[in-house]
């Protein structure tokens, strides 16, 4: 199942960013064409600069439709998105746990100042990235209209 796309995009001192995208909280609608969904990140991405890594968070299950999800799924690895599967089995909150921990192992393994930008309307994501920000990372924000305002904030 495809939910949504997260985009981290994390910023060096060089100029480098990496996207991650959290499928399952802000999904594109099945129609949208992955190209136009990766063009239209691009562009808000390279405002900040160069992008060093772009990653979706998303469970491919063995029963998904081939037809709306494959062709989503395969747009975007054609675009240079890296898809990182996420399967449940049973448990909650697998792709924002997995999303999160690739966010703070960028931060460890670079130096702010840098820039991530995240793409979800879970505000799971709240205190990380307060706690990047407070780190001096530039955290750029992509939500639905809908998100908590804690994500706003």
């Amino acid at each position: 199942m495809v939910s949504f796309l997260t985009a981290t995009l994390l910023r060096s001192t060089a100029g480098d960013r990496e996207p991650s995208t959290d499928v399952e909280n802000c999904a594109p609608t099945s129609s949208s064409p992955g190209y136009g969904v990766v063009d239209s990140i691009l562009q808000i991405a390279h405002k900040y600069g160069s992008v060093k890594q772009f990653k979706a968070y998303l469970e491919i299950s063995e029963q998904s439709s081939p037809n709306s999800s494959g062709r989503l799924r395969s747009e975007l690895q054609s675009c240079g998105v890296s898809l990182t599967d996420c399967p449940h089995n049973g448990r909650k909150d697998v792709a924002d746990k997995m999303m999160m921990v690739d966010m703070l192992t960028y931060a460890i393994d670079t130096t702010a100042p840098a820039t991530l930008i995240v793409i979800s309307g879970d505000r799971d994501f709240a205190y990380a990235i307060s706690v990047l920000r407070c780190r001096r990372y530039r955290i750029v924000l992509v939500t639905p209209k809908s998100a908590h305002v804690s994500l706003r904030s």
